[in-house]
């Protein structure tokens, strides 16, 4: 079931996600309450210097919470909802462990709870892992060589004339160079993660990883997520989400590289599968 135009998604059967839906909710009450607060705040201070304006207080209050107090109404009717459900936990719920994120502070600021045995399908498979890139993939590594291809080909020796026109603004070659290190800058960085993923999903550590925060665009989504290692240290990690399918409190399965944790990526942000 989705919440606030799909941004935030939670089961109304086993409870999955009900705590950080929960959260939103009242969040967005208290935000919407401040902000009717300042439209009330601001008609009052027009009503007061402009007595002889009778209807202009009115506007002021409606334009400053007329908006929010429809969100207000909306929020409360879905925390209502979301009161009444009565969750039943799943089966294995009894196999978890939480382990306390910490703040900078060292102060516990939220409980995230593992599974022990996570994705055994995935366990048991021999290394390397049989790989296959996804279409998604495919059309993003033809995509980039054809647009690396053309810029080498046509592009760069354009720029390179330009750059020795000796009749050219000083400060238009460094914009040249600018354009030129983004370029292939970017193609780098590209080729390079799809070949770090692939090393990483055929060779790598496998852990049970948990997404911590999901921020959707137009374009692109990109998740915050953790896992633990096997000496019980957690470590977090932040990546765009290729799949658009993960969402906050949701359990994913991590590949990591055992002399560099740093390294890691989850199954479903990677443009390569296991096959």
């Amino acid at each position: 079931m989705g919440l606030i135009h799909g941004y935030k998604f939670y089961c109304s059967r086993c409870g999955w996600n009900h705590e950080i839906v929960r959260g939103e909710l009242s969040s967005a009450i208290r935000v919407s309450f401040f902000l009717v607060a300042l439209g009330v705040i601001f008609a009052v201070v027009v009503r007061v210097n402009n007595p002889d304006e009778e209807w202009a207080w009115a506007g002021i209050l409606l334009a400053f919470s007329g908006l929010p107090i429809y969100y207000a109404i909306s929020s409360f009717q879905q925390m209502r909802k979301l009161t009444s459900l009565s969750f039943q936990p799943s089966p294995d719920q009894s196999r978890t462990f939480a382990v306390s994120e910490m703040a900078s502070s060292g102060v516990p600021t939220k409980t995230i709870a593992f599974k022990e045995k996570e994705f055994p399908e995935l366990a048991v498979l021999p290394r390397p892992r049989k790989l296959k890139m996804t279409w998604k993939g495919r059309f993003y590594v033809v995509f980039a060589l054809v647009v690396l291809s053309l810029f080498t080909v046509y592009g760069l020796p354009a720029l390179w004339g330009a750059f020795n026109n000796p009749h050219a603004v000083q400060g238009r070659n460094w914009s040249l160079i600018t354009s030129l290190a983004v370029i292939y800058g970017y193609s780098f960085v590209f080729f390079r993660n799809r070949f770090r993923e692939r090393q990483l999903l055929a060779n790598g550590e496998l852990a049970s990883g948990y997404v911590t925060a999901q921020n959707s665009g137009g374009y692109t989504q990109s998740i915050q997520y953790c896992f633990k290692l096997s000496g019980g240290r957690l470590v977090f990690g932040r990546c765009n989400d290729a799949s658009r399918s993960l969402y906050e409190g949701m359990t994913v399965p991590v590949f990591y590289d055992s002399e560099n944790s740093a390294r890691s990526i989850p199954l479903d942000c990677s443009l390569t599968k296991i096959a």
